[in-house]
């Protein structure tokens, strides 16, 4: 064992030899070894104040740490305490301990071994460490939640700003000038449509010639129509296909008019507005002549023109940047026809092959209806492109729509007629007198013209079914009472009425030939109690009879009625020389019964010959 001394050498410092520390000695405990009883152990009078300290403190740990040191003996006083007072001595001044006092008392003695150097460092550095990082994690836990409430409270402003701005117009959209842009911005829809509505209404141009002449027009005279409806909603759903910059105002949308252009309707005006009309310049074109039912050309004619690009440039720009005027200046010249004879004769043979083709609707129950060619060349609108002295044409949808709108329903609508059967007293269906129709209420649509018009510009033929609702028709009896024979040979009309004559009249028939009446069975189908007649004579020339009375059809064209310019025919019973065009010809009185007692269904028999001469005397 080396005895605790003090270094005369090195008044620092006590004997810290590393090999005199115990292996296991932990870091936050000072080490003793035991000191033989009896040996003396001196302390220099010169140990300074420090030392004395510090070997105190360690006494100090050591008490204090009783379950590591049992310190135990058999006299009445620790020798522990002894030792300790001993030491606290030698600040007193005192230079050695009492060897009388040691040896009459079993002392036992400990002397301080203090920790290595790097011990110390590594006890230091782990409480520091261990302080250090329990900082960092608080302040790395701190740095965490506040970097998670800045993000909750940008994600939160991110949807807020998009939900305000969902049915409003984004930033960063512009529309017409730089003011109009800025107080759109967070506009709802109906502040948008008065904006675009005021953007149209200040669009001008102002035009200039090269003669010092100059108008100020607007946008519709050039031909340009406006959609203020897809205008509108362009400006709100613009920037919409990005959730992200939709709501940064440095990524830019510009939005122009929806409209659409008719140059030659440009052409047209502003020609009319800066040349005279003898002055002006026509160009051949094609025209549709009602008296071939065909296109033609029409003649082209020389004059003064002007060039109207610049105008439609001017026009785009507008379009683009709405709610300002826009300068433009143009030159007139003199020219030929502007388009020559070549291209409207090309252009007439195109438009014919398209009035070839056939476009017909149906209503699904039989019923067709055929497009007239006239009405198709109605829908056809042909264009002067003067600029570019070129002739086009194409199909109007509108025009298609609103002659179809009009036309179908009266064409193919029809009334429901219910069917008459002609029955006898036990039930049996002798004839139909008048066939059943089933009624129709057609559907119309815009669809329509629009099936129509792609096959026109397609240059084929369509049928088109159109939609309906159907009614079907009922079938009804009817008891045939009434019966008329007709009797060429006897040049009479007997009535019956359940078989039994009622009355018998005189008539004329059909003049003997090619107007000879009919025979056969038939039934009263149509009357009139008044109506125009015409038809063809054997000379080729046509007949006319207007107001014929009491008229009941029976067989086609073949009828009843009254010939008050036929009674000396009537009254001889002489087809072959005062005959019919194939009517039986009646007094009046006698065709006014047959309408009144005989109804539609009536039975009429015509038999015999007709005669070749009269068969009665006056």
């Amino acid at each position: 064992m080396a005895d605790l001394q003090y270094n005369s050498d090195n008044a620092g410092s006590y004997n810290n030899d590393p090999s005199r520390v115990s292996n296991d000695a932990s870091d936050d405990t000072v080490a003793f070894e035991q000191v033989s009883s009896n040996q003396p152990v001196n302390y220099s009078s010169d140990a300074s104040a420090d030392e004395e300290q510090s070997l105190a403190d360690n006494l100090g740990e050591v008490s204090d740490d009783d379950s590591q040191y049992d310190l135990t003996d058999d006299s009445p006083t620790s020798t522990f305490g002894s030792t300790f007072g001993a030491a606290a001595g030698l600040g007193n001044g005192s230079s050695q301990y009492s060897h009388s006092a040691a040896d009459s008392v079993a002392t036992t003695t400990f002397k301080t071994v203090e920790p290595r150097a790097d011990q110390h460092k590594d006890s230091a550095g782990a409480g520091a460490g261990a302080s250090t990082k329990h900082r960092a994690s608080r302040s790395a836990f701190a740095l965490f939640y506040s970097l998670l409430i800045f993000v909750i409270l940008l994600i939160a402003a991110f949807f807020g700003t998009h939900w305000y701005f969902h049915d409003r117009v984004a930033p960063g959209v512009n529309f017409g000038n730089v003011a109009s842009s800025r107080s759109l911005v967070g506009s709802p829809e109906d502040e948008v449509s008065r904006a675009v509505e005021q953007a149209v209404n200040t669009s001008s141009l102002v035009i200039k010639d090269d003669r010092g002449n100059s108008i100020t027009t607007d946008l519709q005279h050039l031909g340009v129509k406006v959609d203020r409806a897809a205008t509108v909603s362009a400006i709100m759903d613009a920037k919409k296909d990005n959730m992200f910059t939709r709501i940064m105002p440095w990524v830019q949308q510009t939005v122009a008019l929806h409209a659409s252009r008719d140059d030659a309707v440009m052409d047209a005006f502003v020609v009319k507005k800066f040349v005279r009309l003898h002055d002006r310049a026509v160009p051949y074109s094609a025209v549709f002549d009602e008296s071939s039912d065909s296109f033609t050309v029409e003649d082209g004619v020389p004059g003064r023109t002007v060039e109207t690009m610049p105008v439609r440039e001017a026009v785009k720009k507008l379009l683009a940047h709405p709610g300002q005027t826009v300068k433009v200046s143009v030159t007139s010249r003199r020219t030929d026809a502007p388009i020559k004879l070549e291209a409207a004769q090309k252009l007439v043979s195109d438009l014919n092959v398209l009035l070839a083709k056939k476009i017909s609707f149906n209503n699904g129950n039989g019923d067709n209806f055929v497009v007239p060619k006239k009405v198709l060349a109605s829908w056809i609108k042909v264009k002067a492109d003067i600029s570019r002295r070129k002739l086009s044409y194409k199909i109007d949808l509108k025009a298609a729509d609103a002659w179809l709108s009009k036309s179908l329903p009266k064409e193919l609508n029809k009334e429901k007629e219910d069917q008459e059967d002609a029955v006898n007293k036990d039930g049996k269906v002798l004839f139909t007198t008048l066939k059943g129709v089933n009624g129709i209420e057609i559907t119309y649509s815009r669809d329509l013209a629009k099936k129509a018009c792609e096959a026109l510009t397609k240059g084929e033929d369509a049928n088109i079914a159109v939609p309906g609702k159907v009614t079907k028709f009922a079938t009804k009896q009817k008891l045939v009472e009434m019966r008329i024979v007709v009797d060429k040979t006897t040049q009479t009309a007997s009535v019956y009425k359940n078989d039994e004559l009622v009355k018998t009249f005189p008539i004329c028939s059909g003049r003997k030939g090619m107007y000879d009446s009919t025979n056969g069975t038939f039934f009263i189908y149509l009357r009139y109690s008044t109506q125009d007649m015409r038809g063809p004579n054997a000379n080729g020339t046509r007949y006319y009879l207007p107001g014929v009375h009491w008229v009941s059809y029976y067989n086609g064209g073949e009828s009843f009625h009254t010939a008050a310019w036929n009674y000396n025919g009537i009254a001889t019973g002489d087809p072959a020389h005062f005959g019919s065009h194939g009517c039986i010809n009646m007094y009046e009185q006698d065709a006014q019964w047959v309408y009144d007692n005989c109804p539609r269904g009536t039975i009429v028999q015509v038999t015999g010959v007709t005669p070749d001469g009269p068969v009665r005397q006056q």
